[in-house]
């Protein structure tokens, strides 16, 4: 649906670097803040891939054989594998705060934008997503900074 041409008017008096079909001109402070949370989403997505996939190789699996603690995100792991992820979950935590925290300026400078173009709601729910994710790699972090010290 194009958005009305009324409206579009009125936010290319209010914000420079809008099209016609209120896209984002580069160059302009709009399209830099955009490209700015979209790199931070890429970033937070990395870094909660590679914890993902350093994770399951090193889950304990059964028997364990001594010494395997947790639960951390359902899985067990040994004193060394707590001791790599724990970063890599510290990585993911800042990068996906980073992200929320980008998106959520963008969310609320630019709302009437995101409304007239119809995506306010899907750019709201993508920020609570990221507020989850940094909450939960967060809580990772601790929980396997405390199972690296045990004996």
């Amino acid at each position: 649906m194009a958005p009305d041409p009324q409206k579009v008017a009125e936010l290319q008096r209010k914000y420079t670097g809008l099209d016609g079909n209120l896209s984002y001109i580069s160059g302009h402070t709009i399209a830099t803040k955009y490209d700015g949370y979209k790199n931070a989403n890429q970033s937070a997505g990395a870094a909660s891939t590679d914890y993902t996939k350093t994770a399951k190789g090193l889950k304990a699996t059964k028997p364990y054989q001594g010494g395997a603690t947790g639960p951390v995100g359902g899985s067990l792991y040994y004193q060394a594998g707590h001791a790599t992820l724990a970063p890599l979950a510290g990585t993911a935590a800042t990068t996906a705060q980073y992200h929320a925290e980008r998106r959520d300026s963008f969310n609320t400078k630019y709302a009437d934008v995101l409304e007239a173009k119809g995506e306010y709601d899907g750019h709201v729910q993508q920020a609570k997503c990221a507020h989850n994710s940094a909450a939960k790699y967060s809580k990772f972090q601790t929980q396997h900074e405390k199972y690296k010290k045990r004996p």
